[in-house]
C-alpha cells in the first residue's frame, strides 16, 4: 500500500512540474488536439549568442478545419501564443500570414486552414553563456467547422547556444513561411479614398504585376463590412479595390489598416501588403473603364524578349563570359581545312548547348519557384556544392590548357579537324559558355527576366530561348562569314602556346571561384580545397607523363594516379560534408550596413534618403562595379553629404527575403541598385552597369 502511495506521489509530483515548470521538462516539440496538430521548429541548432534567429510554430489541421486570424471577422478567436523563456532570450510578436475568408451561411470569418506556420523572432543575448536552454510556449486556438473546439497545449524545444550558429532541417520551411509573409507596402502605394455613402476604394495601380483577384482584410472590427463584396476593377490610373464600410466606421479612431492579398492567376502567384492609411473624403468614386490588360502582357512580353535577346548579345562581352569564348574563338583557327558542312554542324552544335542550357536553367528555375523556393538568376552558385564542381572542372580544363595532360585538345583538337571531338566539344564549349554566364546580368536582363517570371511559365522559357539565341548569335556570325575571320593565321606551333597562355583565364576563374566559396562558408573550406586541387594536379601531371611516353615503369606511376586521385576525393567529400556546418556571416564594411527590409522601410518612413545595392560575392559584374564606383571615394563623399544611408543585400547564398524584394522591384538576379530618395519620394532602379555619373547624377537638382 505504501509503495502505491509512493508511486502515486512521485507522479503528481511530475505533473505539477511539468505544468508549473514546463521549461524545465521534457522536450515536447509536437502535441497533437482534436482535429488539429503542432510543432515547434527552429531555425538554428545551436544557434550563435547574439544572433537572431526564428522560432516557428506548425499547425496543421484535418480537411474542412479552420483556425483564426488576429481579427477573426464576425466570430471566432484569434490564435494567442505566449512564452515562457530563460534569461537572455526574447521572442517579437505573432507573424501574421495573409489569411483566406471564410463563409458560413450570414457569417463571414478569416483565418487559416490545412496548414499554417507562424514565424517568431528570437533574439539571443550577447550575454547567455553556451549551454542547453529550454524554450516553450503556450498555445490557445479555436478550431471550427461546424462546431467550435477550443484548445491548448504547451510545446517546448532545448535550444543549444554556441559559439556559430547551424541551420537547422526545418530553417527552409522557415525562410518559405517569412517570404510569404505580408511585405511593407511603399507610401506612395494604396492610396484610399472613402465616400459620404460609405464606400471605400484603394488604388493598386503601384503594382506592376498582373492582378486577377485582390482581398482587404480589415485589421480591426467596424472597418468595413463583412458581408458586402468587394470589386476589382480599373479606373483611369490602374486598378482599383471597392467594397463597403462598416455602418459603425467613423466611431472609431481606427486608421484604415489591415492586409491586402492580390492573385496573378496566370503563374498562382500570391503577394500580400500591409497598410496602414489616412483616408481621402471624395464625394464619389470615379467610374471604372473597360479593361484592356489582357492585351498589355502580350505587347510587354514582346519587349521582354527583345530586352532579352539584346541582353543575351551583352552577355558575351561580360567579364565572366570572355575567356571562355575566347578558347572557344580558337576553333575558328584553320577553318579552310575543314569542309563546310562539317564546320556548319559545329556551330550548330555550339548554338544549342548554349540555347538548350539556358532552357534547361530557366526550367529548373521554374520547377523551384513552384515548388515554393525563393530562387532567382544565377541561383545555381547559390549552393557552395555547385561552385566546387565548377572549381574542380575549371581546374581540370586550366590543367588540361597548359599542356599538363590531353584530352582534345591537341593541334588538330583545337582546331577542329578531329570530327567527332570537334563536334562533341562544340556542344559542351556552348554548355560551359552559359554555365559561366550565370552569375552575371547584363542590360535589359534584369527586367526581362523578372517580368517574364511573374507571367507565367510559357513567357519564362521564351525569354530564356531568346537570352539563349542572343548569347550564341555572335559567335554564329563570325563562324558563318568567312570574311570576318580572314585576318586569323593558319595553323602552327604558335597554336600550343597561345592554347598554353588561354589557360591563364582559366586560372583566374579558379581563384575567382574559390574566392567566392570562401565568402559562403570559410577559411578552412577553402585551406581544403587547396589541398584537393594540389593532388588533382599531381594526377593530372601522372597521366600527362604516361601520355607523352615520358617513362617506363608504368605500375609505380599508376599506383601514384590512383592515390593521388583517392586522396583528392576525400578532400572533396570532407569540403561536402562541412557544408552543412557553415553559414555565411554578413557583416557591414566601411559605410554599409547590412540590409534588412525592416530597417529599410524604417528609414524611409523617417524621411530618409537610402540606397541599396543589391549584389553576390559570384557576380562579377558586381564586384567590378563594387570597386570602380561604389567604393570609389568621391561616391562615397556624395553619400555622405546629402546623408544617404547605404546597404548591401548580400545574394551570395540564398536570403529568401532578398528574393521576394528584387522581386517586387520587377528583377530576379543581381546587381540591381536602388535609389530611395529622401521624403518617401518613389525609388529610381539604376542601370546593372554603374558608373560614377550614374550617381551623382541622383543628387542634381
Amino acid at each position: 500500500m505504501r509503495s502505491k502511495i509512493f508511486i502515486f506521489v512521485i507522479v503528481w509530483l511530475a505533473v505539477v512540474v511539468s505544468v508549473l515548470f514546463p521549461a524545465f521538462a521534457a522536450d515536447r516539440s509536437q502535441a497533437a488536439g482534436e482535429y488539429i496538430n503542432l510543432e515547434l521548429i527552429t531555425q538554428h541548432k545551436p544557434a550563435e549568442m547574439g544572433q537572431t534567429s526564428y522560432l516557428g510554430i506548425q499547425m496543421s489541421l484535418e480537411e474542412d478545419w479552420h483556425i483564426y486570424w488576429k481579427n477573426p471577422g464576425d466570430t471566432g478567436l484569434p490564435t494567442q501564443v505566449d512564452w515562457l523563456l530563460p534569461a537572455g532570450f526574447a521572442v517579437g510578436p505573432i507573424q501574421w500570414p495573409p489569411p483566406i475568408q471564410f463563409k458560413l451561411e450570414n457569417f463571414v470569418n478569416f483565418g487559416y486552414d490545412q496548414n499554417v506556420l507562424f514565424p517568431f523572432q528570437l533574439v539571443i543575448s550577447n550575454d547567455v553563456a553556451p549551454g542547453i536552454y529550454s524554450v516553450s510556449a503556450k498555445v490557445s486556438w479555436l478550431v471550427c467547422k461546424d462546431l467550435c473546439i477550443p484548445g491548448d497545449a504547451v510545446l517546448s524545444t532545448d535550444i543549444e547556444v554556441a559559439g556559430s550558429g547551424v541551420l537547422t532541417a526545418d530553417a527552409s520551411v522557415i525562410d518559405r513561411a517569412i517570404a510569404a509573409l505580408p511585405k511593407e507596402a511603399a507610401d506612395n502605394w494604396f492610396k484610399v479614398k472613402v465616400t459620404e455613402d460609405g464606400q471605400w476604394s484603394v488604388d493598386l495601380s503601384g503594382v506592376d504585376s498582373i492582378i486577377s483577384t485582390a482581398e482587404f482584410f480589415p485589421a480591426y472590427p467596424d472597418l468595413i463590412e463583412y458581408q458586402a463584396s468587394q470589386t476589382l476593377g480599373v479606373s483611369s490610373s490602374g486598378f482599383v479595390l471597392r467594397g463597403q464600410l462598416s455602418t459603425d466606421y467613423g466611431k472609431s479612431s481606427n486608421p484604415f489598416e489591415g492586409t491586402l492579398v492580390l492573385r496573378n492567376n496566370v503563374n498562382n502567384d500570391v503577394s500580400s501588403f500591409d497598410i496602414t492609411r489616412s483616408t481621402s473624403q471624395v464625394s464619389t468614386l470615379e467610374s471604372l473603364v473597360d479593361s484592356d490588360e489582357d492585351r498589355k502582357p502580350v505587347y510587354s512580353l514582346w519587349l521582354a524578349i527583345a530586352s532579352a535577346l539584346i541582353g543575351g548579345i551583352i552577355l558575351n562581352f561580360m567579364p565572366c563570359v570572355l575567356p571562355v569564348i575566347a578558347i572557344k574563338l580558337m576553333s575558328l583557327i584553320g577553318l579552310d581545312e575543314r569542309s563546310k558542312a562539317e564546320h556548319y554542324k559545329e556551330t550548330v552544335l555550339f548554338a544549342l548547348g548554349v540555347i538548350l542550357t539556358f532552357c534547361l536553367i530557366g526550367a529548373i528555375l521554374l520547377a523551384l519557384r513552384s515548388a515554393g523556393e525563393q530562387v532567382g538568376w544565377g541561383f545555381q552558385l547559390q549552393d557552395p556544392v555547385t561552385v566546387l564542381v565548377l572549381v574542380v572542372l575549371f581546374f581540370i580544363l586550366a590543367l588540361n590548357m597548359s599542356g599538363l595532360f590531353e584530352v582534345g585538345t591537341s593541334l588538330q583538337g583545337v582546331g577542329g579537324t578531329t570530327r567527332s571531338f570537334g563536334r562533341l566539344s562544340s556542344f559542351i564549349s556552348g554548355v560551359l559558355v552559359t554555365v559561366i554566364a550565370t552569375p552575371c546580368t547584363a542590360p535589359f536582363m534584369g527586367a526581362a527576366i523578372g517580368f517574364s517570371i511573374a507571367q507565367g511559365a510559357v513567357a519564362s522559357m521564351l525569354t530564356f530561348l531568346a537570352l539563349g539565341i542572343g548569347m550564341a548569335t555572335p559567335f554564329v556570325l563570325i563562324s558563318l562569314r568567312p570574311s570576318l575571320v580572314a585576318w586569323l593565321p593558319r595553323p602552327g606551333e604558335w597554336m600550343n602556346t597561345l592554347k598554353n597562355l588561354l589557360s591563364v583565364p582559366l586560372y583566374l576563374t579558379v581563384i575567382w571561384l574559390i574566392w567566392v566559396l570562401g565568402q559562403q562558408t570559410n577559411i578552412h573550406v577553402v585551406s581544403t580545397v587547396l589541398f584537393t586541387l594540389v593532388f588533382i594536379g599531381l594526377c593530372a601531371w601522372a597521366i600527362g607523363r604516361i601520355q607523352y611516353r615520358k617513362i617506363l615503369r608504368l605500375a609505380r606511376w599508376r599506383t601514384l594516379i590512383v592515390v593521388s586521385f583517392l586522396i583528392a576525393m576525400l578532400g572533396l567529400k570532407d569540403v561536402v560534408s562541412s557544408f552543412s556546418q557553415t553559414t555565411a556571416e554578413k557583416v557591414g564594411t566601411n559605410i554599409w550596413l547590412p540590409w534588412s527590409s525592416l530597417q529599410v522601410s524604417k528609414d524611409r518612413q523617417l524621411g530618409r534618403a537610402v540606397f541599396v545595392d543589391y549584389t553576390a560575392a559570384w557576380c562579377i559584374t558586381c564586384q567590378v562595379n563594387k570597386r570602380l564606383v561604389l567604393e570609389d571615394q568621391d561616391v562615397i563623399a556624395v553619400f555622405e553629404k546629402n546623408n544617404v544611408i547605404t546597404y548591401r543585400a548580400d545574394w551570395t547564398s540564398r536570403d529568401a527575403e532578398i528574393t521576394e524584394s528584387l522581386s517586387t522591384l520587377g528583377r530576379s538576379g543581381v546587381p540591381v541598385y536602388v535609389y530611395y530618395p529622401s521624403n518617401q519620394r518613389t525609388p529610381i532602379v539604376l542601370s546593372e552597369i554603374l558608373s560614377n555619373e550614374d550617381i551623382f547624377g541622383l543628387f542634381e537638382d
